[in-house]
This record gives C-alpha cells, sequence and structure tokens, in this order.
C-alpha cells in the first residue's frame, strides 16, 4: 500500500514531537521527585540535628544523667514536647522496637516500619508512607550514648502539601504536553495538506495528460519550489500542446497532400489517356481502311492533329505548372509598372476577343510599380482574360482595372458570362477542374491555368479571389500588399 507525502510528514512530525514531550514529561518528573526527596533530606537532616539538640538540652536543664533508664522514664515528657516544638508526632522507641513514648496523637504512619527496622541496625533511614490522600515521611535513628545505643527516636513529618504540589505541577506540565501534541498535530495536519495539495493537483494533472487531455489548467498558486514547478509543468504541457498541434497540422496536410496528389495523378492519367485514345483509334481506323476512304482519312487527320496539338498544350501546362510550384525555381523580379502591363496585355487580349465579338475594356492607373516577374505577371494577366474570353457571353465586354488603394494594388478582370455556382468556386484552382467542362474542352483547356495563375500570384506575395453570380458573371480579384510594392 502506498504511504501518501501528507501522511508521512504528519506520521514523522507527530513521533518527533511525541518524543519530544515525552523526554520533557520523564525529565518533569525526574527533577520534581529529585526536588521534593532534596526538600525532604534538607528537612530531615535539620529535625535530627535540632532533636538532638533537644535532647542533650533537656536532660541538662533537668540534671539527669542521659541513659537507657532515664530515658525510658522521660519518654513520655520528652515526646509531647518534641510534638509540640516541631509541630509533628515524635515518639521514642527502645533498641528491641517497641514504642516507650505515650503520645496522645495517633502515629498513623506506624504501618510501613523500614525506617525502624534500619534505626535497630544502627543506621540513620526515613520512609515514606502513602494513605489516602496523605503523605507522611518517618525519620528514625538510634540515640547514641558514649558510643553506645540507649534507644530509637522516630520523628514523623506530613508532606501531603509537597506531594500535592508536585503532583499538581506534573499534571500541568501532561496537559501542556497533551495541548502541545495536539496543537502540532492539528498544524501539522493543515501544513501537510496545504503542502501535498498542489503535489496531488500535479499527480492528477499528469494523470489527465497521460490519458491525452492537454486541455486542463493546474490553479497551483503557491509561491514557493511547488509553485515554480506547477509553472514548469503547464509550460510543458502548453508546448505539448503546441508541438500536437504542429503534427497534427502536418498529418493533416500530409492527408490533403496526398489526397491533392492522388487527384492530380488521376487527373493527368485522365487526361492525357483521352487523346491518346482517340489519336489511337483514329490511326487504327486509318491502317484498317488501308488510306483508301478519303474522307475517313481527313476526318481521322484532322482528329489526331487537334488531339495532339491538345496533348501537347496539355505537356506544356503541366511543365508551367511544375516550374511554378518548384521551391527551386527562380523568378527575375524587377521593378514592373503594372498598370502599364495590364493595359498593354489587355491591347494584345482584344485581337483573340474580337472573334466572339467580346470587349476588352481596361481602366488602370498609371505610376503603380511593383516588384515582380514580367513576364510571370504577364502570363497571369493573359491566362485571366483568355479564361474571360472563353467562359464569358458572345457580344458582351471585359472590364479589366488597375488601381491602389490603402497601400494595396488590386488588379480585376470582370466579365459577363453565365456565372458559377458558389459552391464550385473553392474548387476552380484544383489542377484539371473545369465549371463547365463541355465548353473548356471545346476550346482546349486543360483545366491548369488558374493553378499556375495561384502559384505565380503567391510567389510575388498576393492573394487571389474569384466573385461570381449565376447569369451575371465573374470577376477575378488579385493583390499586392505594400512589401511587394515599389
Amino acid at each position: 500500500m502506498k504511504n501518501s507525502i501528507q501522511s508521512k510528514i504528519l506520521i514523522s512530525f507527530s513521533i518527533i514531537i511525541y518524543i519530544g514531550l515525552s523526554a520533557l514529561l520523564v525529565v518533569s518528573y525526574k527533577l520534581t521527585e529529585q526536588n521534593n526527596n532534596n526538600i525532604i533530606y534538607s528537612d530531615m537532616v535539620e529535625a535530627k540535628k535540632n532533636m538532638d539538640q533537644y535532647l542533650k538540652q533537656y536532660f541538662l536543664i533537668n540534671n539527669i544523667v542521659l541513659n537507657e533508664a532515664s530515658l525510658i522514664t522521660n519518654a513520655d515528657d520528652i515526646s509531647r514536647q518534641l510534638s509540640s516544638s516541631f509541630e509533628d508526632n515524635v515518639d521514642i522507641y527502645n533498641l528491641n522496637g517497641n514504642k516507650i513514648s505515650h503520645n496522645l496523637e495517633q502515629n498513623t504512619a506506624e504501618d510501613k516500619k523500614e525506617d525502624l527496622a534500619n534505626a535497630m541496625k544502627g543506621k540513620i533511614s526515613y520512609a515514606t508512607t502513602f494513605y489516602g490522600n496523605k503523605t507522611k515521611i518517618s525519620l528514625s535513628y538510634p540515640i547514641e550514648v558514649n558510643s553506645n545505643y540507649i534507644g530509637i527516636l522516630r520523628y514523623t513529618k506530613d508532606y501531603t502539601q509537597l506531594f500535592n504540589n508536585s503532583k499538581r505541577f506534573r499534571d500541568v506540565i501532561s496537559i501542556f504536553a497533551i495541548v502541545i501534541f495536539s496543537l502540532v498535530f492539528i498544524v501539522a495536519s493543515i501544513l501537510s495538506r496545504q503542502i501535498t495539495k498542489p503535489i496531488k493537483r500535479l499527480e492528477e494533472t499528469s494523470e489527465e495528460v497521460a490519458s491525452g487531455n492537454f486541455d486542463i489548467s493546474i490553479d497551483v498558486n503557491s509561491d514557493d519550489e511547488i509553485g515554480d514547478l506547477a509553472k514548469r509543468f503547464e509550460m510543458m504541457i502548453k508546448k505539448i500542446k503546441e508541438q500536437i498541434k504542429i503534427i497534427e497540422e502536418d498529418r493533416d496536410m500530409l492527408k490533403e497532400s496526398e489526397a491533392q496528389n492522388k487527384i492530380f495523378f488521376d487527373n493527368v492519367t485522365h487526361e492525357l489517356k483521352t487523346p491518346i485514345t482517340v489519336i489511337m483509334g483514329y490511326a487504327q481506323a486509318i491502317q484498317e481502311n488501308d488510306i483508301t476512304d478519303k474522307k475517313l482519312f481527313d476526318k481521322s487527320i484532322s482528329y489526331i492533329f487537334n488531339e495532339s496539338k491538345r496533348l501537347n498544350n496539355m505537356v506544356v501546362e503541366l511543365l508551367e505548372l511544375s516550374k511554378t510550384s518548384s521551391m527551386n525555381f527562380t523568378y527575375n523580379f524587377e521593378k514592373v509598372d503594372i498598370g502599364e502591363l495590364v493595359k498593354m496585355t489587355s491591347d494584345e487580349m482584344n485581337i483573340k476577343g474580337k472573334k466572339y465579338n467580346i470587349d476588352i475594356c481596361c481602366n488602370a492607373m498609371e505610376g503603380l510599380y511593383l516588384k515582380g516577374d514580367r513576364d510571370r505577371l504577364k502570363e497571369v494577366i493573359i491566362n485571366l482574360i483568355d479564361n474571360s474570353i472563353k467562359y464569358g457571353s458572345v457580344n458582351s465586354k471585359i472590364e479589366v482595372s488597375v488601381y491602389k488603394e490603402n497601400n494595396t494594388i488590386f488588379i480585376k478582370v470582370k466579365d459577363e458570362g453565365e456565372g458559377i455556382l458558389e459552391e464550385n468556386i473553392k474548387k476552380l484552382f484544383d489542377p484539371f477542374y473545369r465549371a463547365s467542362k463541355k465548353v473548356s474542352r471545346e476550346l482546349g483547356s486543360a483545366g491548369l491555368g488558374l493553378t499556375i495563375v495561384k502559384n505565380i500570384v503567391e510567389k510575388h506575395g498576393g492573394s487571389i479571389k474569384i466573385k461570381s453570380k449565376i447569369n451575371e458573371g465573374t470577376e477575378v480579384i488579385i493583390s499586392f500588399e505594400e512589401n511587394y510594392l515599389c
């Protein structure tokens, strides 16, 4: 079973405080006991000294020779006077341990006579007797005269107050120790909880992260090492999220690129296969008829030529697309008068427009300069105007405009064709996509023009977008930001 940090801290604090307080109690008890013994010992020494002095004076004043017989005779008087003088009970015993004084006060300590037994052996001794809530000390020692023992004097003093005071002191110390232990235990519990709370939060967070959930907040407001650890852990989660996001984006881009590459490959295969199939079919027809059918021969030659031309155009466009999308393709950037370039290209494309009675109207501001590749920019303009001619209505017009607004140069090409559905506009930049496949096939389009245009515009730091409405026409808008302006 795993022991938590909180329980370890709490148990450690409790053991340390328990040992410390137990040691304090033991020392206080020992000191109290030693103090009591010192007081009692001092009292007993002083009492013996005073009683010895009293005995000498008593027999001297009464002109009595101190011996065993005179001690027995005057035992009662000596006992009463000593008891009155010391305000405690004093008894006199013979050497056999029999009491020879008859003090009226009953000596309640006589049930314990270790001190008397030691005195009978010639020793000075005192003993403690507890009865009820009373504590008394009995001092017994032999009375010596001329190196002979003539009796035993026993002095009993009440020390109940002293022992009660000592007991109260020990009780106070014990209560104080219990209170201190309780307070320390409570404080240790609170502190350990406060210390381990952020650690537990970090543990919970790490489990969430391990399960793949990175959208979490640690919420540790601790201004210490644990707080720093939480902040670094949060930063680590943020970095992991960012890396995962990058990986997911790269994965999605890779999947999208793979999907686009597959579509592109399928489209290239299909687009190349169609003219090749037509060429092979008519070539086989010529071979089988042995060039005897003049009408079939002329028709076959016409289809073979047209499809070969379309196949050639497609290969050229594929090569152009490959170049414009390549990172290694070099653009010859120079200062280009974009207004003049658009106007000149519009005039050139007017010749093709007149075949379909389409008028190209160009309105270009003068003095607008752009940093770019002149030939590639011209290719963009040609492609856009050519698409407008292909998909525009006969007997209509194409509006071409160039202007500057808020440090941005705009190029717009607008036709009056049948328009494009909203859901198809985003697909126009995909390779081989045609909004109207029937028309584009008739005009020999491979569907790569807008893809090439988009690549060239983006290489120049620009952007392209298309607006269209059904039966109203289509407008292509190209914008170049300030960084590419001269």
